[in-house]
């Protein structure tokens, strides 16, 4: 009888410490775009969607953006009515907190940016001028934005830009 409660009670105290280790437990942890939790008769389950923290570090010639999850590019509207123009572009970091890099390889035109919020009101426009074109969206709320590549008065490419909050 008394090997049955000692048997017992070293169950109990095995029993709470494995409790008290996982209630003393962390997890990681970080900023991300989504998630939940869902749960039914099998048991739960925690999920997140997406790493939005984004860490630029640049030398004022060079940027780099750390991060998880970085695409270049989200969506890409429009039909190709250029075919002899190699129009390799990409717009960078996305989704941003302000400062964007629209990079063009293979650059054969001179044309412009107009930047439109996602009602499609006009904000502002930005000439092409090198490879690398800087855009700063600081000064403008959260949201979705589009970057449109123009050459003369014909749209060759679009960007759709997530703005986030700081």
């Amino acid at each position: 009888m008394l090997n049955l409660i000692l048997e017992m009670m070293k169950k109990a105290l095995l029993g709470m410490f494995f409790m008290a280790l996982l209630m003393s437990a962390n997890a990681q942890s970080s900023i991300v775009a989504t998630g939940g939790e869902a749960t039914g008769n099998g048991g739960s389950v925690s999920f997140s969607v997406g790493q939005i923290v984004v860490q630029t570090n640049g030398d004022g010639t060079t940027t780099i953006s750390e991060g998880v999850q970085q695409p270049y590019e989200i969506s890409v509207v429009g039909v190709d009515d250029y075919p002899t123009i190699t129009l390799n572009a990409t717009v960078y970091p996305n989704p941003t907190l302000g400062n964007l890099q629209l990079t063009m390889n293979n650059l054969q035109l001179k044309g412009e940016v107009r930047v439109y919020d996602a009602n499609g009101k006009y904000l502002f426009m930005k000439k092409i001028e090198n490879e690398t074109t800087f855009f700063d969206l600081s000064d403008y709320a959260p949201g979705i934005y589009y970057l449109n590549v123009y050459s003369d008065k014909q749209m060759l490419k679009s960007f759709k830009v997530v703005k986030m909050g700081k």
